[in-house]
Parts: structure tokens; C-alpha cells; sequence
């Protein structure tokens, strides 16, 4: 009798482990915790674009609408407030990325494709930008091809707040 709960214990772990994620579960507001590039002799580093402290937020609404800021936590502020160089206008442009727009979920393959309508760069207006996630408890962990030579993939990992769902 044992063995035989252990076993329907095993199928149903497997099966929650299985379920195919819902936009419900993706709704409301995740903050960046880590992103790390896997190199291609199997090192793992931040980007350099954003450091060792990345801070971000990507937020999910009811209504489809989606938002993704990402920036290098360890910018320098600019020396004048209201009058920034030139040179440090491009450090933090290079240094950032935002955009808004929908989403759709395709709960198969767990994969929440993002359609910026607005963004930081002109490319990202207009584009699609599919995302493989999967969730872990209280975390949402996005796994990219890394952009760029050197890297063969980027792994985003996002919490949700204490007060989120």
C-alpha cells in the first residue's frame, strides 16, 4: 500500500510540475533578481551591459499589456542633474532597455511573447519578442539566446513581490 502512494504521490508532482502555465499566474508586478550569461566555453557572467546589479521590473496586466525595464545597477549619476554629457546620455542609453506593449502566452511550449509598441530603441518597435519562461514558486525564469558573440544564452530571473499573488 505504501509503494502504491508513493507512486501517486510521484505522478502527481509530476503532473503539477507538467500543468501548462496560465496568464493569471503571470499577472502583476516581477522585480529582476539576477541575469546571467552562459559563455561558450560554459563560464557564467553577468552582462556587461548590466553588471553585477542589474535592477528591473517587468509588470503583467489583466488587459494584455505588458511592461520591461531592465538597467545596470551601478551607473554613476550624471555630474550635472539637468545638463548631462553627451558621453554620459550614451553610457546610461547603453546601459538600459525598456519598452511596453501586449503579450500573448502560449501556454504548450511556455513561451509569453512580448509586442513592444513603445521602446527605448526604434528596433524594438514593432518587434516580437518571445520569451521561454518557466515558474518556480515565487520566481519566473526567462532563458534567452544571449545576444552578442561570445554567449550561447542569457538567463533572466524575476521575483514577484511580497504583496503579489
Amino acid at each position: 500500500m505504501k509503494t502504491v502512494f508513493t507512486i501517486l504521490l510521484l505522478v502527481a508532482m509530476c503532473m503539477a510540475q507538467s500543468a501548462a502555465p496560465t496568464v493569471a499566474q503571470l499577472l502583476g508586478t516581477w522585480q529582476l533578481v539576477s541575469i546571467a550569461d552562459t559563455m561558450k566555453d560554459g563560464t557564467v557572467k553577468p552582462p556587461d551591459q548590466f553588471g553585477p546589479h542589474p535592477q528591473g521590473f517587468l509588470l503583467y496586466e489583466s488587459d494584455g499589456h505588458m511592461c520591461a525595464t531592465i538597467a545596470n545597477g551601478d551607473r554613476p549619476a550624471w555630474k550635472d542633474s539637468v545638463n548631462p554629457s553627451d558621453a554620459e546620455k550614451i553610457a546610461y542609453y547603453d546601459t538600459f532597455i525598456a519598452y511596453c506593449g501586449s503579450f500573448k502566452l502560449d501556454p504548450a511550449n511556455s513561451i509569453v511573447t512580448h509586442y513592444p509598441s513603445i521602446a527605448w530603441a526604434p528596433a524594438y518597435v514593432g518587434s516580437t519578442q518571445a520569451r521561454p519562461f518557466k515558474l518556480d514558486g515565487n520566481k519566473l525564469i526567462i532563458t534567452v539566446a544571449a545576444p552578442g558573440p561570445g554567449a550561447t544564452k542569457r538567463v533572466l530571473v524575476w521575483q514577484r513581490g511580497p504583496n503579489q499573488h
